[in-house]
Formats: C-alpha cells, structure tokens, sequence
C-alpha cells in the first residue's frame, strides 16, 4: 500500500520530489547464479523505448498511446512516466562490467573510466553504480554506491588483463546484484536496472545456460546494453560493418530492450553519451498484477502510433504468491 501511495503522490507532483536522496549500499553475501530471482514488490515496471522508422527516438507519446496486454488481455496502466531531461533523472542502478580477458589496453582503461563518469554526471538524480571485471573469473569491484568517485576508484585499480572470457556469466552476475536492488528508488520513481557489458563479443568459458539468462533477465526487468570493441571481426562484404555479436544473436541484448553499440574507435565518450540519451528517451509503464499465483505471465507493450517501434525491458514476470 505504502508504494501504491508513493506513486499517486508522484503522479500530482512530480515537480515538488527532492533529488537529493541518499542511495541505500547493501553488503549482503551474493547467493549463486542458480538462484531464483523474485521481483521484491507487487509492482511489475516496463521501460519502453520508442523510435521512428528511421532510429530516431519518439518523446512525445501520450499515456493512452501505449495499450499494455498481460497473457494477452488488456490491463489498465496505474503509472506512466516520461523523463524530462531538463529537471528530473530517471533513477538508475547501473553495473558496469568490463571485459579484462585482453581486449583492452591498460591505457585505454583510463580513456574508458572518463567516459563512464561522464555517464554518471549525466544521470543525475538518485541513481546508483557498481563495477565488476572478468576474464576466466567474475570479480565485483565495487558495490552499488552512489559516488562516482567510487567508481572511478575502481577502475584506476585495474592492472591485470588477460585470460579466457565469461561474458554471460558476468551478465549473471549483474543480473543477480540488481535483482537485490528496491524496485522503488528513495525518491519514488520506480528504479530502472541497467547492465552496461563492455567487451570484444566473444565468449569462451561461460557455464550459465543463455537461455535462462535472458530469462533471467527479463525477470528482474533488466535491460542489457553491450559496447563492442573494435577488435570485434568485420563482415567479408563489407571492411565497415561488423558481423552480429553474441549478445545479439543469443537475444540477450534486444529481449531486454537494450542495444549494441559499436565502439569504432577508442573514444568512449560519444557512446557512453548516446547511451544516456537512449535513457532519457524512455517511458516507464507500471501496474499491479491482479492474481498473486506465482506463475509466469507474459506482458506485452504496444502504441496506436503509427509507424513508432517499441523496445521493452522484459516480456513477463513471476507473479508474487499469497
């Protein structure tokens, strides 16, 4: 009741809400990558990205715009949300995970550490970040804080590189740390769980079916977005374009609502800020599931638009139980 409250204050008065907010750090032991991941409120949150035929981002959709189908039958929207970027962030928690299996230079950890705290400027508000790194293992640098200058810590203390690669496992990972994170953030808003995978496409090593990572994924409403290096290999037809990473062809980018972004050269900072554009640009749906069954129901977003596309952070939930 106290989070249904929250947000009909939210709906009258988003003007009046305080950004400054002190963000929650848990230290809690991290169960497994087999652990069941359960949404922690009756609150099922879609993020929705909207785009024209051409790519470019659509802001201006209206609530009675999007229809929102559960198992197929239509269900009333209880919030929506559009960011505005000139007064108000939508709150985030972010896990950055770096590939460190080779494909980066130990001085370009330096060019990629300023374009990540760049992108932590950019997304004002009460937002929260955390690190980790792999190769052949899974390491967590620094928990969810809400001081980029933690972050930017945690990359300064890189030093070692090499090894094989366990990206999906390193997705779990992520997923796993923001599956623990409040569905509502302490202003409010319903928090967006972001995994930001840097990395050159390839896999080696992972042990995590992808199947159920997506899944996994989808459950805790995570969206995943990949930077892939330039190492990664290039199309015989053509010398620019690239052939499909891993992330893509496995889903796990694209069922989330997430995307690739090619990093073409060194400098990360244009992509780091076309991600907080892509950000920016999203609605946020939310309703309360009508049947406490524990069961899995698939969720479908939809626009009367016409000629507007749609991304969204997840295609069902787990329903809470009695």
């Amino acid at each position: 009741m106290k989070y249904w409250l929250t947000l009909i204050v939210f709906c009258f008065s988003l003007a009046a809400l305080t950004l400054h907010s002190q963000a929650q750090q848990p230290r809690a032991q991290e169960p497994p990558p087999s652990t069941t991941i359960r949404i922690d409120t009756d609150l099922v949150v879609v993020d929705v990205t909207a785009t024209d035929k051409k790519g470019n981002y659509v802001r201006d959709l209206r609530a009675d715009e999007f229809q929102l189908f559960e198992n197929g039958r239509p269900r009333k929207i209880d919030f929506f949300a559009v960011t505005d970027e000139s007064s108000l962030s939508r709150p985030l928690a972010v896990v950055f995970a770096l590939d460190i299996s080779g494909s980066l230079k130990p001085e370009e950890i330096a060019t990629l550490h300023t374009a990540a705290m760049k992108f932590t400027e950019l997304m004002k508000g009460d937002s929260v970040f955390a690190a980790l790194v792999f190769n052949n293992n899974v390491k967590i640098l620094q928990d969810f804080t809400n001081e980029p200058r933690k972050i930017e810590q945690a990359f300064s203390r890189l030093d070692r590189f090499g090894g094989s690669t366990r990206i999906y496992d390193a997705i779990d990972r992520a997923v796993t740390m923001l599956a623990k994170r409040p569905t509502i953030a302490r202003n409010g808003r319903p928090l967006r769980r972001v995994v930001v995978v840097i990395t050159d496409g390839f896999d080696s090593s992972s042990i995590i079916d992808k199947k159920l990572l997506r899944e996994r994924a989808k459950a805790a409403g995570v969206t995943v977005y990949s930077i892939t290096l330039p190492s990664y290999m290039l199309t015989a037809s053509r010398s620019d374009q690239r052939v499909i990473t891993l992330l893509d062809a496995s889903l796990i980018v694209p069922d989330t609502g997430g995307r690739d972004f090619s990093a073409d050269t060194r400098d990360f900072t244009p992509i780091f800020k076309e991600l907080a554009e892509e950000i920016h640009a999203s609605y946020e749906l939310a309703y309360y599931p009508e049947i406490r069954d524990g069961q899995y129901h698939e969720v479908r977003v939809t626009t009367s638009r016409a000629g507007v596309q749609l991304r969204t952070s997840r295609t069902g939930y787990t329903a809470p139980t009695k």
